[in-house]
């Protein structure tokens, strides 16, 4: 299913705020290609010379190289890179957002597209000061939707359950919440599986199921440590629950966490394209045929062009154009 319009960027406002200088007209390009300012600014910023990385990145971005955007989001909102910036950060997520949008869910780069949704709602449920992004959390669910019923993403999937749970920016429904935590849990994420776990195990709004919420928390533990950046409460839920519970109940979750599978292994490469090939070339116009979405909630997984109503003032997309800095206002 394509989205019925492309997402609206607000190319101005980025612009002004990323300010790439160009050069003359009669001046020669900085870069033999795109492709080659990215494969520069990528080595340059592995070396931790930030200062050739990024203009050499941003060239790439500006002309649609997926990886220079990846780069330089991921390195402005953790500001391990370069100092942390959420409203730069925002403005290449949604370039990514806006560009790829479309792109069939078995794309090798479909997982960058979901995480710039997934990053993009979180801006909405938090507000961006510095832009005068102020907090929505009916749009960040709106966001956090396509990611997860269109590219089936696990963290879009845990993140909007969380809405449901709390009934923030949408109406609480507790059923969706743990549908959609299930279906993050049969991915092996870790929160979801350590979150359902918790409602299973305490029987908070559900029927109370002790062993398979313990059997839940056991393998979000397990994909924690696994993982080697377990969060702190998950290791804390994991010794409060086994603590608490009796050996029958131990016992029990054992035997159930063959049924709910294994810790996460590591993903192989899709064959048709290298990272480092897809991640490289600039952004086409033509968007590849979508394949329809899985979710647990049919009512609740159409795309994100035909479920719900943007917020007054903004697109389909995102932000409406503004032609000052940061002007991005919902």
């Amino acid at each position: 299913m394509l989205m019925c319009n492309r997402l609206a960027l607000g190319a101005l406002a980025a612009l002004m705020m990323l300010g790439p200088v160009e050069a003359g007209g009669d001046d020669p390009p900085p870069f033999a290609s795109a492709t080659e300012a990215y494969r520069q600014g990528a080595s340059a910023l592995k070396s931790g010379k930030t200062a050739a990385a990024l203009p050499a990145l941003e060239y790439a971005a500006k002309r649609g190289v997926l990886g220079a955007q990846v780069k330089l989001a991921r390195a402005y909102a953790s500001g391990r890179d370069m100092p942390k910036d959420d409203a730069k950060a925002f403005s290449y997520f949604q370039q990514i957002a806006d560009q790829q949008a479309d792109i069939s869910p078995r794309s090798p780069i479909a997982k960058y597209t979901a995480e710039a949704f997934v990053a993009l709602g979180q801006y909405y449920l938090d507000g961006i000061p510095a832009m005068s992004l102020a907090p929505n959390p009916s749009y960040a669910a709106h966001l956090f939707r396509h990611a997860a019923s269109y590219f089936g993403s696990g963290e879009a999937q845990y993140r909007l359950a969380r809405l449901y749970m709390n009934g923030d920016g949408v109406e609480k429904n507790v059923g969706l919440a743990v549908n959609w935590l299930a279906t993050a849990a049969k991915k092996q994420h870790a929160a979801s599986q350590a979150t359902l776990g918790e409602i299973l195990w305490r029987g908070q709004d559900v029927r109370q199921r002790r062993a398979r919420g313990l059997a839940l928390i056991i393998l979000a533990h397990e994909n924690g440590v696994a993982s080697g950046k377990e969060p702190k409460w998950i290791g804390e839920l994991y010794r409060e629950a086994f603590a608490k519970s009796d050996k029958p109940t131990r016992k029990d979750a054992e035997a159930l966490l063959p049924e709910l599978g294994s810790v996460k292994a590591a993903v192989a490469p899709a064959a048709k394209a290298k990272p480092t090939e897809v991640l490289v070339m600039p952004a086409s116009d033509g968007a590849q045929e979508p394949v329809a979405p899985t979710a647990s909630a049919a009512s609740d997984a159409a795309p994100l062009s035909q479920k719900g109503t943007p917020p007054i003032g903004l697109s389909v997309g995102f932000g409406a154009t503004s032609s000052k800095p940061g002007g991005l206002k919902p």
